[in-house]
């Protein structure tokens, strides 16, 4: 690539994004301003597209750089309720034991026993 043509393309971006903020501060439909400003339909939109691009990897760079200060997460207490909970039921199976809790939920032993008849 020649010296010019990454020059000559930062150029034209920057012409462009003025063009796409002249359209959007005019309140006219994009259609209406690109025949009024005898610009192409689809240039206006090449260019929204590749300012959109630029954009984005722009954001994406400035995201991933390293922060200047430590990052510090909150401690946050997690309630567990009893912890000396006995299960009511215990089934051992080859693969897997299942507990179910005094106090589950019936959807949620409805749910475990269907599991079990189609593993079973």
């Amino acid at each position: 690539m020649d010296e010019i043509t990454p020059v000559k393309t930062k150029f034209r971006m920057e012409q462009w994004k003025q063009l796409i903020q002249d359209q959007q501060a005019s309140g006219m439909s994009i259609k209406a301003w690109c025949q009024q400003t005898q610009i192409k339909e689809t240039s206006y939109y090449y260019w929204l597209k590749r300012i959109r691009k630029q954009a984005c990897n722009q954001e994406i760079t400035s995201t991933q750089l390293e922060p200047d200060e430590p990052v510090t997460f909150a401690k946050l207490p997690i309630k567990l309720g009893k912890t000396n909970r006995i299960p009511a039921v215990v089934i051992n199976l080859p693969s897997a034991t299942i507990e179910v809790m005094d106090g589950a939920a019936p959807e949620t032993i409805e749910a475990v026993l269907l599991a079990m008849k189609v593993l079973c």
